[in-house]
């Protein structure tokens, strides 16, 4: 009897962990990254292989996220636009309605025509935006895309003059530290002003004395 083990090729044990890898993620639902990592090195898998194809995994992912929020995206504006449609054709009905029994009852001739031409025309508008919802959608990205850059444009002012003059109790204390250097200095000027008159009159004075004598 032989009792030797038997021995696996690479494919081979491939295939076995692939098995064993669906039977316990049918049991436990998850496999936690520590074992994914034990499994593949005991595959034969490299680390470098595995975090390349977790990183793709990842991309797909989050592609697949994007696609699924833009579908939901587009289905809400969809619903938007058929209400926005619903109503208007609402509106329209009712106008043009009244403005035939005027023209069939009270005026004559066939000019209520026109307005209901021209509400098809709006109708026909607003009906392409209920098939084609995706060109509403980026529309209003573009303008929130130029809203933030706007917005990052005045944080960027914002911080350059905070930068140059400081915040506001700074160009509080610049301004009141030029005021009081002004003060000063016109207190210097009118001081030496005054010294002036006082030296003239002296001078005035004792040169009247000096005739009198």
């Amino acid at each position: 009897m032989d009792n030797s083990k038997p021995t696996y090729t690479q494919d081979e044990i491939n295939e076995i962990l692939k098995r064993a890898l669906e039977q316990q993620a049918v049991r436990e639902r998850v496999l936690s990254h520590d074992e994914l990592l034990e499994i593949a090195a005991e595959a034969g898998i490299d680390r470098e292989s595995m975090d390349r194809a977790m990183a793709e995994l990842a991309q797909e992912h989050t592609r697949e996220l994007a696609r699924q929020g833009e579908a939901t995206e587009i289905a809400a504006e969809r619903r938007l636009q058929v209400k926005r449609f619903a109503a208007s054709l609402t509106s329209h009905a009712v106008l043009n309605a009244f403005l035939y029994v005027i023209c069939t009852r009270f005026t004559g001739g066939d000019w209520y025509v026109w307005p209901i031409l021209g509400s098809g025309a709006l109708l026909a508008l607003q009906l392409r935006h209920v098939l084609f919802p995706y060109e509403k959608v980026q529309r209003r990205r573009k303008e929130e895309e130029k809203q933030r850059e706007r917005e990052r444009k005045r944080a960027e002012r914002a911080e350059w003059q905070k930068r140059i003059f400081g915040d506001g109790s700074q160009i509080a204390e610049q301004v009141k530290g030029f005021e009081t250097v002004v003060e000063a200095g016109v207190s210097a000027l009118v001081a030496i002003a005054e010294r002036k008159l006082s030296e003239h009159k002296s001078r005035e004075e004792s040169s009247r004395r000096n005739k009198g004598r």
